[in-house]
């Protein structure tokens, strides 16, 4: 089974279970809905899916590429047919809609996740701002889905502002984020890097003002700055063993379940809390870390 797992990267399918969950917490906050089960693991069962999906498809696509420059990857090395990536990348995909057809407006923001990832994979993803919006984006539509299923209405969704600004934040981080791990293929250009990763820190300090009242956002914004701060000096710490672009992109990657917490906190109106949504995601950062942690241990790649 590992050669699965590292295709479908299930280490990191808890980021994507994030997304959605934050934007579940955060919708059922703001129209002042209870938190139905039910949705949610549909949501999370989509979530994961769509996530496994758009990584199998990278590497089917990337195929020829990584026989060169990743020959110990699943399709390259043989351990998995290409053809039957083709045939899973496709059972992912048909779930997740089928899924998300059953869930009132859910299948519009997961048929956008779909057409997004397809798009960056076909060849998208080596054009610049493109490719990198196109990543944000799907990551962006991860976000709504769970938001459209906490409200059953993906009109109200877009049309909510306390909804729409975290979907478009969670984006733009993951944009830039995307156009760091682009720098991984070429001589470090220590500017461009810094310039690139120390725009990232003014984010916790926005989510930080945006709900200045309460404690737990104050806290989980400093500690997401500290974590992207950190990611910085390991960056400049392993140069010599690990391109620094590389080093920042797996750091920041590993700060994003934080970061959907922040997003939840700093956007949830004030006269209700989402302390137990975002405790919920704390944990799901520990278990993601704990998970990856053993993965690497194991023999796992960290691809």
């Amino acid at each position: 089974m590992r050669a699965y797992l590292e295709l479908f990267r299930i280490y990191l399918v808890p980021t994507a279970i994030a997304d959605s969950f934050a934007g579940f917490a955060l919708a059922a906050a703001v129209f002042d809905r209870n938190e139905d089960p039910l949705p949610v693991l549909i949501v999370v069962v989509i979530s994961a899916s769509l996530y496994s999906f758009g990584m199998t498809c990278n590497d089917i696509f990337d195929l020829e590429k990584d026989r060169e420059g990743a020959p110990a990857k699943p399709l390259p090395s043989g351990a998995i047919p290409p053809a039957r990536a083709a045939w899973l990348a496709a059972a992912l995909g048909a779930l997740a809609l089928g899924l998300a057809f059953l869930a009132p407006g859910v299948f519009w923001p997961a048929a956008a996740v779909v057409i997004c990832s397809l798009l960056y994979n076909i060849g998208a993803k080596n054009i610049p701002v493109l490719g990198d919006a196109l990543m944000g984006s799907c990551r962006s539509g991860n976000f709504l889905i769970g938001a459209t299923a906490a409200s059953s209405s993906f009109l109200s969704v877009i049309e909510e502002e306390r909804l729409l600004a975290p979907a478009l934040i969670l984006g733009g981080f993951i944009a830039v984020v995307t156009a760091i791990s682009r720098l991984e293929d070429k001589p470090h250009r220590p500017r461009l890097l810094s310039s690139l990763v120390h725009l990232l820190l003014i984010i916790p300090v926005i989510l930080a003002a945006m709900n200045p009242g309460d404690l737990t956002n104050w806290i989980a914004n400093l500690v997401l700055l500290g974590l992207l701060f950190r990611a910085i000096l390991h960056a400049g710490k392993n140069r010599d063993q690990l391109h620094p672009a590389t080093s920042y992109t797996r750091s920041a990657l590993g700060a994003l379940i934080l970061f959907d917490a922040a997003l939840l906190l700093a956007f949830t109106p004030h006269d209700t809390t989402s302390i137990l949504p975002a405790a919920a995601l704390c944990l799901l950062a520990l278990f993601s870390w704990w998970w990856k942690r053993n993965w690497l241990q194991s023999g796992g790649a960290d691809t």
